[in-house]
């Protein structure tokens, strides 16, 4: 077992966590196996409260769809599109950030306004925007998300890069005579990507909420069930029925308490704190 593996484990929050993102994802991806119901079809009477029928063991939601089918269905999209955005805004970030520190003097500068540019508008004011232009579909939502989570990734890996540059490593292997793109992509992006690991575990917890805050203003695709949605469609019998909002809240509470629980413990487990005296 690899250190940074050994220290994560002894992270028993983390590691809880982590068991509880696994079986979500497995739940989800198998959600036709495990419970092979049309979440969009209607199959019971409206608003069956939950327990009270085999059939339906999380009830009905106002239309007669099974909140189960809705729940495990709303999973595999907000994973799919939280997991999508992170990756693709950890790559475009970190290209920029590799290229900021590698190259520096006035593309660094340039680079660096244009993050700065970015990050001045709230994450989810560019989503929105993003979102309204181009169509609520899924692949919508996935770049609009990494367009405004790509400046997290590009600061990190430009701060290891800066850092990492005047290394006895580097300058040993651009004396050997190894080429400046191997340099940079595999002495420099290498040593410095333990940062941005543990930081695309926090994008896709930022992601996710994101993503259910846009399917709750109906932003996302209307064809796909979502938590989001789920918790917009029960405010109109939110006295009554408050079930309809309250177990898809759950389940995106604890997936993003998950999801931040497993941040922390990589960002231990790769940039361990140095023992205090």
């Amino acid at each position: 077992m690899s250190p940074a593996l050994a220290r994560f484990a002894r992270d028993r929050a983390a590691l809880v966590a982590a068991f509880l993102l696994l079986g979500l994802a497995l739940a989800a991806a198998a959600a036709p196996l495990l419970w092979p119901v049309d979440p969009d079809a209607v199959g019971g009477p409206p608003l069956l409260r939950p327990f009270l029928d085999p059939a339906h063991p999380l009830g009905t939601d106002r239309l007669g769809r099974d909140v189960l089918a809705r729940l495990l269905h709303g999973a595999r999209l907000s994973l799919t599109v939280a997991v999508a955005a992170a990756a693709a805004s950890s790559v475009l970030g970190a290209a920029v950030g590799l290229a900021a520190g590698l190259v520096g003097g006035r593309i660094d500068d340039l680079l660096m306004r244009i993050t700065d540019a970015f990050q001045t508008v709230p994450g989810f004011l560019l989503a929105l925007a993003f979102v309204s232009v181009f169509g609520p579909d899924a692949r919508s939502v996935v770049l609009a998300i990494a367009a405004s989570a790509w400046t997290g990734p590009a600061r990190l890996i430009r701060a290891e890069i800066v850092a990492l540059r005047g290394r006895d490593f580097v300058l040993a292997a651009i004396v050997a005579g190894l080429p400046r793109r191997d340099v940079a992509l595999r002495v420099l992006l290498p040593n410095a990507l333990p940062p941005v690991v543990a930081y695309a575990a926090v994008s896709v917890a930022s992601a996710v909420l994101i993503e259910a805050a846009l399917s709750f203003l109906g932003l996302a695709d209307p064809n796909r069930a979502s938590w989001g949605a789920m918790i917009a469609e029960g405010r109109a019998v939110l006295v009554s029925e408050p079930w309809l909002s309250i177990l898809p809240g759950l389940a995106l509470l604890s997936t993003v308490l998950a999801v931040n629980l497993v941040g922390e413990g990589l960002n231990e487990a790769l940039a361990p704190r140095r023992a205090r005296p």
